[in-house]
């Protein structure tokens, strides 16, 4: 049985909102102080909590895995980003609907991208109701890592590179992107005060706490 990890919540599962697609999904996002290359979990800078939308080929994963094909377990994070020209400037998330999957990623043009980070760090499991479940809910975690982005933009300070949305995907061909297949995506929302981004600074990370429930 996996261990919840310590920079998950207890309470998340009671956070996690209806999500479209037949699952239940929540995600934190945090801004992580970092020493040495490695990020202080316990001090984030500032959180976030957001619903996600499982895609139509997120279903087509859940399908694979539960026939017993290890390949098309949720193994990678993608961050999407944009370098703007000055860190003020406004990002508008892009309006998509369940359909959207990989295609999106590959067609990001300048000065948008995505990075793809494995989640390595382990999957935690806990229940949601232990009157129900033993452990039906799967949280995974990872944070922003490299300086270039699959289509080969910057990741940097410097570029200004400001995160604006995430997905989780398989990935049954780690060193090929192209055969990766999208599971679920979300957008950071915006209350009008430029909440909806999180601009990559030097001696910081972003990651992210993403829970799916299965009710």
């Amino acid at each position: 049985m996996s261990k919840k990890q310590p920079h998950v919540l207890d309470t998340y599962g009671r956070q996690t909102k209806k999500s479209e697609g037949g699952f239940q999904g929540s995600i934190r996002v945090g801004v992580y102080p970092t020493k040495d290359g490695k990020p202080d979990l316990d001090k984030p800078k500032r959180l976030l909590m957001m619903p996600n939308t499982v895609l139509f080929s997120g279903a087509d994963i859940m399908a694979r895995v539960v026939s017993g094909d290890s390949e098309f377990k949720i193994s990678a994070m993608y961050f999407e980003y944009e370098n703007l020209a000055v860190p003020s400037d406004p990002i508008v998330a892009p309006a998509f609907d369940r359909s959207g999957g990989l295609a999106y990623y590959q067609g990001l043009s300048n000065p948008k991208d995505y990075l793809r980070v494995p989640i390595d760090i382990g999957v935690s499991l806990m229940s949601s109701d232990a009157a129900l479940y033993d452990n039906n809910q799967a949280t995974f975690f990872a944070l922003t890592g490299g300086t270039v982005g699959v289509n080969g933009r910057p990741f940097t300070a410097a570029a200004n590179s400001t995160v604006y949305g995430v997905a989780l995907a398989a990935t049954p061909v780690l060193a090929d992107p192209t055969q990766d297949v999208v599971f679920s995506r979300a957008y950071f929302p915006d209350s009008g005060g430029g909440e909806n981004k999180f601009l990559k600074e030097v001696g910081t990370a972003i990651g992210v706490d993403w829970a799916i429930r299965f009710n």
